[in-house]
């Protein structure tokens, strides 16, 4: 919990200079994983933004990340993973993937940050998303019935297991084709972070040839 206090802290430090991230350091700009995580497709090169509904600094980057993962060429997959740091926290993680299973991402799941994150509204659980949903036009019965199903329940099962298997312990962050791991608070700025994974992907495609 601590460090995570201090990565936000971090987040909010002025920055002078890109310098760092256009000539991005092992074990300063980003980590080489001792023990690589396996990618859901070896053929292509994984890229993975991991985010919490409840973190500030994640609403923000995603003005960010999301643009420039639009852009990427068809040999690199870009997936966002949910982090839910507590049981508690579950149903953020759940909404996510039943918002993805309803193809309803856009506009709900920035709308949900936003009410987090800028309105500072109070979501302790799966009804109370749904109901704030409910009164923007998504039909409460489906979300819920998608947010308890199955297949929700594997993918985010999935996902807790994934940032556990980064170690990630701050949001957001980065993991590149299962070898490396880097975030703002290591680069020092958001769009930083970015140049650090545009190198990454460079690395691999170099790597694959």
């Amino acid at each position: 919990m601590l460090r995570r206090i201090l990565l936000s802290t971090c987040l909010l430090l002025p920055i002078v200079g890109y310098a760092s991230a256009e000539n991005p350091v092992a074990g300063q700009d980003y980590t080489v994983l001792k023990t690589p995580v396996q990618t859901q497709d070896p053929k292509k090169i994984e890229v993975l933004t991991f985010f919490a509904y409840t973190c500030p600094h994640c609403y923000t980057y995603e003005k960010d990340v999301l643009p420039w993962s639009e852009k990427l060429p068809d040999d690199v997959v870009f997936r966002q993973i949910p982090v839910a740091w507590t049981p508690k926290s579950f149903h953020f993680t759940k909404t996510y993937y039943a918002l993805e299973a309803m193809h309803k991402l856009h506009p709900y799941h920035e709308m949900l940050f936003n009410a987090v994150i800028k309105e500072r509204k109070e979501f302790p659980d799966l009804n109370s998303i749904a109901d704030f949903f409910a009164q923007n036009g998504l039909n409460k019965e489906e979300f819920l019935k998608n947010a308890n199903s199955f297949s929700t329940k594997v993918k985010n099962d999935r996902a807790f297991k994934t940032w556990q298997a980064y170690e990630i312990d701050g949001t957001p962050a980065n993991a590149v084709n299962g070898k490396y791991f880097t975030a703002p608070h290591m680069v020092g700025t958001r769009e930083g972070a970015i140049q650090v994974m545009n190198y990454l992907i460079e690395k691999e495609r170099a790597a694959k040839k």
